[in-house]
């Protein structure tokens, strides 16, 4: 079961035209927004994000923004107000997870949502999958890459990649990133035809979180947090 500590800090945003997920984390009292570095590519500090909420696009002021300097699809944002109340979640880290353990990931394909006003504040419930972890890179620079095998698809990038314990605990451990593909080449009897597919190989590729709240903690830039869970 996915609590609903996880699913009411889960948003879907948008920037420039490219919809995504996102999610709230909070890091020494104050409140920070959480994506996919491509979902809001261009973005600028003391701008705005677009919000679904109440089934439409509305504008969230924001302060900064940051990338990571590593390169990871990771980005970390400041609203100027806070999003979500602050129920417990956790942050996973290397000794958090293991091969084969079950995950889930929270998103928006193709910008599908459960609209349910009366649960979750006017804001639209993320879709839910699962999978497992299949591999992940060393924790020692940067963040780490996470690979799961789950079916992703095109709207869950910037959304969590979590566990759930037996107590219930949340433990967020990424941020989804996109998902690995092949480009298959199409045949007409047997011959190349010059034209190819994209193929969803399975894997879910995640970014670890220790790089943006090794920032968070610096940066001290957050929402402050008005109501708790």
């Amino acid at each position: 079961m996915v609590p609903s500590n996880i699913l009411q800090r889960t948003f879907h945003i948008a920037h420039n035209g490219e919809a995504g997920t996102s999610f709230t984390i909070e890091v020494s009292d104050l409140q920070y927004i959480v994506t996919a570095a491509h979902v809001v590519r261009g973005l600028q500090p003391n701008s705005k994000l677009s919000l679904m909420q109440g089934g439409q696009w509305l504008p969230l002021a924001i302060g900064d923004v940051w990338l990571a300097p590593s390169g990871a699809d990771i980005a970390l944002i400041s609203p100027k107000r806070q999003l979500s109340p602050t129920h417990p979640v956790h942050f996973g880290s290397a000794s958090s997870f293991y091969l084969s353990q079950q995950i889930y990931f929270l998103g928006f394909p193709y910008g599908l949502r459960l609209d349910s006003e009366q649960i979750n504040n006017n804001l639209p419930i993320p879709f839910v999958k699962t999978g497992i972890v299949s591999s992940f890179t060393s924790a020692e620079t940067g963040s780490q890459i996470i690979f799961c095998d789950g079916h992703n698809n095109p709207g869950f990038s910037g959304g969590p990649i979590f566990t759930v314990d037996q107590n219930n605990q949340v433990n967020i451990i990424a941020v989804v990133s996109g998902y690995r593909y092949n480009e298959d080449p199409i045949l007409l009897n047997g011959k190349e035809t010059g034209l190819s597919y994209r193929a969803n190989t399975g894997l879910v590729i995640g970014y670890g979180l220790n790089e943006l709240i090794d920032h968070a903690t610096s940066a001290a830039s957050g929402a402050q947090i008005t109501i708790r869970a």
